[in-house]
């Protein structure tokens, strides 16, 4: 396949490349970057105005399938997360069946390429069963693919056990995945704030994020294993991955786009749509956040794509399913950031696609001629409106539905093929 994008705004964080000019796909490759008039392909497309840059790799989903296809398919989740400008998924651990065996994470594998929108970056579960009390076996699911291992959101009570994976991860050079919640300060529905005391809710402090970030420091500093941190929430973990870093540890964090975007006060009125876990938290959290993004404290940001069949949230808030369907409105949420001057594209770039790719593969993409064509396209001014005709994920959980929503992604190309058009 031949492919010309033209006048587009190449921006590729890794070399400081930021230029309007155009780029030619061929045989699965970068051909050519630069003036190409006079040249011609099969498909050319007039990109101006448009953001062309390295697709996207998503840190943290839920792709749902198995034993959960009322609220999603593979099928229909990595079609829209194609849709979003992502080729490549880390999808969470806590499938029915788990996904702490071989057999599992092939099966699933099997499905996204069979689906062939994007590729699974499996994370294996890091205890069998996710219940914290006997290892995976690590070492063979690695040599199965598996990238990384996370016990999800739940927590690992025993620190005998926490250990022992550390240090058997750290011996077999295997990165672990923590989503940080102390179990037992955790259990709550929303952030423990001025909203929650109004709405007669249980609120999670910020110290259940502190605090469990704060062990798992330790024992990652002990042992020596390399860890990766999802789903920031508060300016106090911000801080406390800021510190270790300055001290050289190997670890790494994310942000859910939900996060940069929200805060608890949009629960108000019990808008189940809002209740996610961890938390949102408040306005300077969400500051914080934006800020660890600029400083580099925190490297990648998230979707957390969570999809929900409507019976889900259609219940009194504390009842109803935490999660929030993202893909759909991805683009539109870092537009705004954008537009609100709370992030530049280049940021969220890095954010979603260089940095997201070294923690998950060790390897960054390049806009750069020869290189394989992983490309992302966005149309940063194009109206639409999310309803049910123009979304594709099956989750009903849009926290935006039926608003009008300014940008979306025009093309996401996957080893040199057209993995979404719009």
């Amino acid at each position: 396949m031949s492919i010309i994008i033209r006048g587009a705004r190449l921006i590729d964080p890794g070399q400081q490349l930021d230029q309007v000019t155009d780029l030619h796909i061929k045989n699965g490759n970068i051909e050519a970057i630069g003036d190409l008039t006079g040249l011609n392909a099969a498909s050319e497309i007039n990109a101006k105005g448009m953001i062309l840059s390295p697709s996207f790799v998503d840190i943290l989903t839920y792709l749902r399938d198995l034993n959960q296809i009322q609220k999603g398919t593979i099928v229909s989740e990595t079609q829209a997360a194609a849709s979003a400008g992502f080729t490549q998924l880390c999808a969470s651990p806590d499938t029915q069946p788990c996904s702490d065996a071989g057999s599992v994470i092939s099966m699933v594998n099997n499905k996204v390429v069979s689906a062939g929108f994007c590729d699974l970056l499996p994370v294996a579960a890091l205890t069998k069963e996710l219940k914290g009390t006997q290892l995976s076996n690590m070492e063979a699911l690695a040599r199965a693919g598996c990238i990384g291992f996370s016990n999800a959101s739940y927590d690992i009570s025993d620190n005998n056990i926490l250990l022992r994976c550390y240090e058997y991860a750290a011996t077999f050079g295997l990165k672990v995945f923590v989503q940080a919640q102390d179990q037992q300060l955790g259990d709550g529905h929303m952030h423990a704030g001025a909203t929650a005391t109004r709405m007669g809710l249980d609120g999670i402090p910020v110290i259940a994020e502190t605090l469990a970030i704060s062990r798992h420091l330790l024992l990652m500093q002990h042992t020596g294993v390399s860890g990766h941190f999802n789903q920031l929430t508060s300016a106090k973990g911000v801080n406390l991955i800021r510190q270790a870093k300055a001290q050289g540890m190997n670890i790494t964090a994310d942000v859910g786009v939900a996060h940069l975007c929200f805060t608890d006060t949009a629960i108000d009125g019990y808008r189940s749509q809002y209740h996610v876990q961890p938390p949102l938290r408040e306005e300077t959290d969400r500051k914080a956040l934006l800020a660890g993004i600029k400083d580099g404290t925190i490297d990648a940001i998230c979707s957390a794509h969570q999809p929900h069949e409507s019976a889900a949230k259609c219940a009194p808030f504390a009842a109803t399913a935490t999660g929030m369907a993202i893909y759909d409105m991805l683009i539109p949420l870092i537009q705004g950031l954008v537009d609100a001057g709370d992030l530049t594209w280049a940021l969220a770039i890095q954010a979603l696609s260089y940095n997201s790719a070294a923690i998950a593969v060790g390897k960054t993409p390049k806009l750069s001629v020869g290189e394989e064509a992983n490309l992302t396209l966005i149309d940063t001014s194009h109206y639409w409106t999310l309803n049910s005709s123009s979304q594709l994920s099956h989750g009903t959980n849009q926290a935006l539905a039926n608003q009008n929503l300014k940008a979306r992604v025009k093309l996401t190309v996957k080893r040199g093929l057209v993995s979404y058009q719009m």
